[in-house]
């Protein structure tokens, strides 16, 4: 007579996916439709100078409902292959950006007017006036 061993039930298989990347960064475009770009920085020291180095990295990130806008700060994971450029989904928004609170969602705001920027303009010009079009210093034609 054979005895056989009985069989120990069967454990839950872990899965095969690894751990997934999440990324916390800045959304630096939100004009396309269930895509965001996010810019992420990592601060890292060169190995031989110890120079501290920023490195930028952007992310073409899928938004599915469309709610993170410019300036916000958002969690991001790595995902399947979406697009030619999509590889991350939104997981958060973890702070909404000021100017997208105060201008609302579809207002856009001209940084170089609201911090004076010159546009063309002499220093001495009203911000409200266009530059003037001056004629060319030089030989003038006589007829």
């Amino acid at each position: 007579m054979t005895v056989t061993k009985a069989k120990p039930a069967a454990e839950p298989v872990a899965s095969t996916r690894g751990r997934r990347n999440i990324e916390v960064g800045m959304v630096t475009s939100a004009k396309m439709q269930k895509t965001i770009v996010v810019l992420i920085q990592k601060r890292t020291r060169h190995e031989q100078f110890e120079k501290r180095l920023t490195q930028r990295t952007s992310l073409y990130v899928h938004d599915e409902k469309n709610e993170a806008r410019q300036g916000d700060l958002v969690e991001v994971t790595e995902t399947r292959p979406l697009s030619r450029l999509k590889r991350w989904r939104l997981v958060s928004i973890v702070r909404k950006s000021v100017l997208a609170t105060v201008t609302g969602a579809q207002d856009t705001v001209d940084v170089a007017k609201e911090k004076g920027g010159s546009k063309g303009r002499k220093k001495d010009e009203p911000a409200g006036e266009p530059a003037k079009a001056e004629a060319p210093k030089g030989k003038e034609k006589t007829s």
